[in-house]
């Protein structure tokens, strides 16, 4: 598990990834990132079908045109920096279901943060296993700028491995921001979708307890919806941490994962972070 002592001390480097015209935004945050964690920085903006007929960006930094398939190219531009940021579509649900989007959380080595036109973060996810230095560190835009004084860092817990790599995530945040962890377990009733026992939230509560040390711990057990529990769980927290399953194809693009309808209505910041890789 790579922690903050382990990260080589070395200038930090963030890549603006453009498709479209999205990139005020993007920049806005990406500029700031860089003055005040002396950063480098250069955008890459992609086109599938050529460069003709685009307009010069005029941006005062680094600025690379690929031609290509956009997830192919972020993902590559992407490998060994420290920062991929990207701006989402300003419709809500477009944001959530863009494929662009979707496919790069799944497949990005890297932190990416997606931020609205404003330059704001509405979301940001990682690779399994990696924790963040707040040392000058681009994570740190993950978390609010000011958060509550309880410094709660909410997490979703199940038995599944990707549970289990969300909560070890979010224990050692917790520990590098000085944050307590509430951690959630989420049990059906007989007319919900969700199947899972009382029983079986509180072992697994519990189970995810005895893994951890540092920060203190606040377990809750809920009994509804897994998104909309843990919707109401982390208000007022800092940040809320799930994990991603894999689940795929029609259903979940019609329905959603409970880490996108998270990311998707939650009040605070949401990290997704994803299962290991068998």
């Amino acid at each position: 598990m790579k922690t903050a002592r382990d990260v080589r001390s070395r200038t930090r480097s963030i890549v603006v990834g453009v498709v479209g015209d999205r990139c005020s935004g993007s920049m806005v945050y990406a500029l700031k990132t860089a003055l005040e964690d002396s950063a480098t920085l250069r955008v890459v903006r992609v086109s599938e079908d050529g460069l003709t007929g685009r307009a010069d960006l005029c941006l005062p930094v680094q600025t690379i045109d690929a031609t290509g398939d956009p997830l192919e190219v972020l993902v590559g531009e992407s490998r060994g920096v420290d920062l991929l940021v990207v701006e989402t579509p300003s419709d809500p649900v477009a944001a959530s279901t863009d494929p662009l989007l979707v496919q790069l959380r799944r497949r990005c080595e890297t932190l990416l943060v997606e931020v609205d036109h404003h330059g704001e973060v509405v979301r940001a996810c990682g690779p399994e296993g990696w924790s963040y230095s707040t040392d000058g560190d681009p994570a740190a835009a993950a978390a609010p700028a000011s958060p509550t004084p309880e410094r709660v860092i909410c997490v979703g817990v199940d038995a599944s491995p990707a549970s289990a790599a969300a909560v070890s995530w979010a224990s050692i945040m917790a520990t590098q921001l000085s944050c307590s962890l509430r951690l959630v377990g989420v049990y059906g009733t007989d007319a919900s979708a969700t199947t899972r026992t009382r029983t079986e939230a509180l072992t697994d509560l519990a189970e995810a307890t005895s893994r951890i040390s540092g920060p203190a711990i606040e377990s809750v057990v809920v009994q509804g919806e897994p998104a909309e529990s843990l919707l109401d769980a982390s208000r007022g927290a800092a940040l809320l941490v799930v994990g991603r399953h894999g689940t795929q194809g029609m259903i979940h693009s019609a329905l959603g994962g409970v880490g996108e309808t998270c990311a998707r209505l939650a009040d605070c910041p949401v990290v997704i972070v994803p299962a290991p890789t068998p």
